[in-house]
């Protein structure tokens, strides 16, 4: 089961993302708005969440938690440099595209987040 501090965590992370993607897909995207969110979430990433305690954790829960963590942290930076693509894109289609790149990227990430999630559900019955 995972500590409440560590479900509460993501399940804030999870929501930090959700309104990062729906800002992401809206018609009109403001990329340094969402520079900013993404930078904001990716700091309480950093801070909150990949400094916690796992001395309580299962072993096995521990172990699948770091792998995820990993995971998370290398999204964050791809999706920070997705944005930096997204500012220089000029061409509608490529805008598009790389709005597209950037939901996907988020998708994963919420994915990611709802796998943690999960395993507090697994271990509660």
């Amino acid at each position: 089961m995972l500590p409440d501090l560590y479900y509460q965590c993501y399940q804030k992370l999870s929501e930090l993302l959700k309104g990062i993607k729906q800002a992401a897909t809206a018609p009109e995207v403001e990329p340094l708005r969402l520079r900013q969110d993404i930078l904001a979430a990716q700091r309480y990433f950093q801070q909150q969440i990949a400094s916690l305690d796992s001395q309580d954790l299962d072993p096995a829960v521990e172990s699948r938690i770091r792998s995820l963590q990993t995971e998370i942290s290398k999204q964050f930076n791809l999706l920070s440099m997705d944005v930096t693509f997204l500012q220089a894109a000029r061409q509608p289609q490529t805008l598009q595209t790389r709005k597209q790149q950037i939901t996907q990227r988020l998708q994963t990430l919420l994915s990611y987040c709802e796998a943690i999630l999960v395993l507090d559900k697994g271990d509660k019955g």
